[in-house]
């Protein structure tokens, strides 16, 4: 009996030591989340040339990219409706999981110092006519095109 409560045992965790990891967070964007994922099920090198190439065909212009660390960031991209600029920063994983963030500034120069605002991480928010409900409805754009369905949401 002790016998096969270890095989049973071993056989359950060499079962979960070969199952692949699923993206990490949830299917439906949430207050506070600020990275998407896409799940390609491609190799980290195959995800990061499909997107590469995908995001260039939409005209959006590439700033860095790094094919060994599978990262890539764009030129920012106005939005003049909502006065303020995005880019995109993209890291793929080894397993082909694509995580965007957002960054963001308000075109408007800072009322007290009269600089330019810096940069700042965007987090989903649901109010209709925000910034944030505004730059999601942009990324999910691109992402929806992408054409991969799996797509999640985390902090």
């Amino acid at each position: 009996m002790r016998n096969y409560f270890v095989l049973l045992l071993l056989g359950s965790l060499l079962q979960f030591a070969y199952t692949p990891l699923k993206a990490q967070g949830k299917q439906d964007p949430y207050p506070g989340c600020g990275t998407i994922i896409i799940e390609t099920r491609q190799s980290g090198v195959a995800a990061f040339g499909s997107w590469s190439r995908f995001i260039e065909s939409q005209g959006v212009r590439l700033d860095r990219t790094d094919p060994t660390l599978l990262q890539l960031n764009t030129l920012p991209i106005a939005i003049k409706k909502m006065n303020c600029e995005y880019y995109i920063e993209s890291t793929v994983t080894d397993n082909g999981n694509i995580l965007i963030n957002l960054k963001w500034r308000s075109l408007s120069p800072d009322s007290a110092t009269g600089q330019q605002a810096p940069f700042q991480k965007w987090t989903y928010g649901a109010e209709k006519k925000s910034v944030a409900f505004t730059l999601y409805n942009e990324i999910m754009r691109l992402v929806d095109n992408f054409g991969y369905t799996l797509i999640w949401y985390n902090r």
